[in-house]
């Protein structure tokens, strides 16, 4: 098991020198703590010592503000300009022995032009929904071979799903509950397979796994979808560990229990408490969960701070220790 460095001295110290690879870690918090800008640097960490990575932004933050604001205190950090690149997914149809998929432009294409010659009439509303079933895969064009950050932007669960091989439609019972339908049985070589095998990948990031399934599946009452869909994933994501020897970074949002308002837990509940083998919340410096868990390094306390605690791992108890952190223009330190 090798480890990533993410130069946050407190994650580093409590891992044993960064983020293992072969395996899943979790960073789960509130909002507004900086949990996106810890897994920035992390992939900036990543790009700097020669190879790839991959963000999963499923809240479409990084390009309209992560970027922008943080971008040059990482290059600045890291002594060299750090390129980052935004994979364009496109729908195709499956492709054949003889040829590859049509994508999903070139089909409504000729679909509308059929119907055009026809004389029958019709909407966008009508073609969008007939296109997307007859276009269920995705294809994706990496544009360089050089050591990167790749961002795939994935808002729709629906999408998510898709790209880890995962063939579904998204649809309403009688009885109000959203429920996840396959098309067929999900399957390994996937577009995410494709995507790190050809970048070279060694980190991939999903910031957040809890966005596109709060959104999608709202009510207790979904919660058998939220869960298989949410089971899919992360297998996968598992999977990709062990075939390519990566490092997996999970980045939850906080259940709070109504009745037990200091009872923040990982959003996502056992099923990504199983997969995460390592487990971190991060709080402001001056929250508390344990009042007898042991400090990593009290001298890097400060008012403003950050602390990130151990929720899981192997080799100590649950909120046993946790260590301080400061964060500035050049991220976490």
């Amino acid at each position: 098991m090798e480890k990533i460095p993410t130069l946050c001295g407190a994650v580093d110290d409590l891992l044993g020198g960064g983020l293992p690879t072969g395996t899943v870690t979790q960073v789960f918090g509130e909002k507004a703590l900086g949990k996106s800008i810890f897994s920035y640097q992390a992939a900036c960490s990543v790009v700097s010592g020669g190879h790839s990575a991959i963000i999963l932004d499923t809240e479409q933050s990084y390009l309209s503000y992560l970027l922008p604001y943080r971008q040059q205190g990482m290059n600045k950090r890291f002594g060299k300009e750090l390129k980052a690149y935004e994979l364009k997914l496109e729908r195709t149809t499956k492709p054949s022995a003889k040829r590859k998929g049509a994508s999903r432009g070139e089909l409504l294409t000729q679909i509308s032009s059929t119907l055009d010659r026809l004389g029958v009439s019709y909407t966008d509303a009508h073609l969008g929904p007939i296109v997307d079933i007859l276009c269920p895969s995705f294809s994706v064009e990496i544009p360089t071979k050089e050591p990167s950050i790749f961002l795939l932007q994935t808002p729709e669960v629906v999408d998510l799903l898709n790209l880890h091989g995962v063939d579904a439609t998204k649809e309403v019972s009688s009885g109000g509950r959203v429920e996840l339908r396959l098309r067929q049985t999900p399957t390994y070589d996937s577009v995410l397979h494709t995507i790190v095998r050809e970048t070279g990948a060694r980190f991939l990031v999903y910031d957040s796994i809890s966005a596109p399934f709060k959104s999608s599946f709202p009510s207790t009452q979904d919660l058998p979808a939220r869960s298989a869909g949410m089971a899919m994933i992360l297998s996968h994501a598992q999977r990709l560990c062990v075939e390519f020897d990566i490092a997996v970074l999970v980045v939850s949002h906080v259940s709070i229990d109504p009745i037990k308002a200091w009872n923040r837990r990982p959003y996502g509940g056992v099923i990504l408490g199983h997969e995460a083998k390592f487990s971190f919340e991060l709080t402001k410096s001056g929250a508390k969960r344990n009042g007898e868990a042991e400090p990593e390094n009290e001298e890097e306390k400060t008012e403003k701070g950050r602390a990130f605690w151990v929720a899981r791992h192997p080799a100590m108890e649950e909120y046993s220790k946790f260590g301080y952190a400061n964060i500035d223009e050049e991220g976490f330190h």
